[in-house]
């Protein structure tokens, strides 16, 4: 009975092994919980945490690239109408130019002027706004740890904020030119044209941005992937391997059972010499 016994313990251990080489296939994972390998186990875990980490910067950074986009071709389009504007400005100096014909001139660069002011206006991603009056800074978390962020500072290009500056005594939007007492004069074309190298370094500033956050994007994306294939190097099973042991496995099972099956005929053959 030693024999069969043997025999017996033996297809129990052959059959587990099968069980667990299944199991490896079926999942594709060599490490799926802690029992198979706790060490293993934990680091993988702890890399699941930082990449889990990095997925949360990634929308950060796409949240905020988007308001930061938003805010850059709204920037190129006041600028591009500030080019028109310094146009009609210059065109109204002309002291040959009788009051009506400067006015017209400078309804135009109102006109303009009113068009730069709406993009500033809808210059809105997610109800976030980097252009308009009182603006906020915005931040972005460019890494898994929380306290890594990249802050890009509001650009205030209402009328009269600070960076864009009509120089018409008052503010834009207007319907018109009639709020000028004279018509403008060197001085004012040239801080009209200070302010248009105001905005471009805006403009500047904001591409700058724009590229920082699309580098610490692709960063990232590298950081996730080069840690999944880590994690994966770690716990998955190699299925061609597992195949060629299931194949022996399953060859050992039947000659376990052979084994088993002539253990088991011995005290037949014994008990024969009785009869």
């Amino acid at each position: 009975m030693s024999a069969v016994n043997s025999a017996l313990q033996h297809m129990t251990r052959l059959e587990k092994e099968r069980v667990d080489i299944q199991a490896r296939i079926v999942t594709g994972l060599e490490v799926s919980t802690a029992s198979d390998n706790g060490a293993i186990w934990a680091l993988a875990q702890g890399m699941r945490a930082s990449n889990a980490g990095r997925e949360e910067a990634l929308t950060s950074i796409d949240l905020v690239t988007g308001v930061v986009s938003t805010a850059l071709a709204a920037a190129e389009g006041v600028s591009d109408l500030m080019v028109e504007m310094q146009a009609k400005m210059v065109a109204a100096t002309d002291t040959t130019l009788d009051e009506t014909s400067w006015r017209t001139l400078m309804d135009d660069f109102v006109a303009l002027g009113n068009q730069a002011q709406r993009l500033v206006e809808n210059a809105s991603f997610n109800d976030l706004n980097l252009l308009e009056a009182g603006a906020s800074d915005i931040s972005a978390i460019v890494s898994g740890d929380p306290n890594a962020q990249m802050t890009i500072a509001a650009e205030d290009l209402s009328d009269g904020g600070g960076i864009f500056d009509s120089q018409l005594g008052f503010t834009l939007p207007a319907t018109d030119s009639s709020g000028m007492a004279a018509r403008p004069d060197t001085a004012m074309v040239q801080a009209f044209e200070d302010s248009m190298s105001a905005v471009n370094a805006s403009v500047s500033r904001l591409g700058v941005s724009l590229k920082t956050l699309d580098v610490q994007r692709t960063l990232l994306i590298k950081q996730i992937d080069e840690t999944a294939s880590g994690i994966g190097n770690l716990i998955d099973a190699d299925l061609g391997r597992e195949g060629a042991r299931l194949e022996a496995m399953l060859v050992r099972e039947e000659l376990g059972m052979q084994a088993l099956q002539i253990a088991n005929q011995r005290p037949r053959t014994i008990l024969q010499f009785f009869q």
